[in-house]
C-alpha cells in the first residue's frame, strides 16, 4: 500500500499507530499554539487537547492529524525517548511489560553499532535513548 511519506495510506486508511500519532502531534505542536494547529488541521482546538491528553481519536480525526503531518517538513531530531517508549508499547501489546524493555534496550544497542558500524556520529536522540538504558552510546563520536 502506497504511504503518503509521514502518514495516512492513499485511500484514507490511518498508517500510524495512535501512541505513535499522539507523539508526534505533541511534538509538532511544541512550536505553535492550538488554534494556529487546529486551523491548520481543520481541527477545534479543544480535540486537539483532548486527543494529545488521551483521548481515543475518531477515525476522521486520524486521517486529519496524518495528513496535516504529511504536509509538515520532515524532522531529523529523531523520536523522544517517550516516543519510543510508546512505539514499542504499540508494537509489543501482547508481551510482558519487562519483555517490552528488554527489546527496547536491544534495540537501542542495535542501533548504537549500526551507527558505528557505518562510521556516522551518533544522533543525540540515539545517545539520549542510550544514557535512558544505560547502554554505551553516551559519548558523541
Amino acid at each position: 500500500m502506497v504511504t503518503t511519506g509521514r502518514g495516512a495510506r492513499a485511500g484514507g486508511t490511518p498508517a500510524l499507530p495512535v501512541a505513535v500519532l499522539r507523539g508526534v502531534v505533541e511534538r509538532e505542536l511544541a512550536g505553535m499554539s492550538l488554534r494556529q494547529a487546529g486551523r491548520e488541521i481543520g481541527l477545534s482546538p479543544n480535540a486537539l487537547r483532548n486527543f494529545v491528553a488521551g483521548a481515543q481519536p475518531r477515525l476522521k480525526t486520524r486521517l486529519y492529524l496524518e495528513r496535516w503531518l504529511a504536509s509538515r517538513p520532515p524532522t531529523t531530531a529523531g523520536p523522544s525517548v517517550a516516543e519510543f517508549l510508546s512505539l514499542v508499547d504499540g508494537l509489543t501489546p501482547d508481551l510482558p511489560p519487562r519483555e517490552a524493555r528488554a527489546l527496547a534496550r536491544h534495540l537501542t544497542d542495535d542501533l548504537v553499532k549500526a551507527y558505528r558500524r557505518v562510521q556516522l556520529p551518533t544522533p543525540s536522540w540515539v545517545r539520549e535513548l542510550s544514557r535512558h538504558y544505560g547502554t554505551e552510546a553516551t559519548e558523541q563520536p
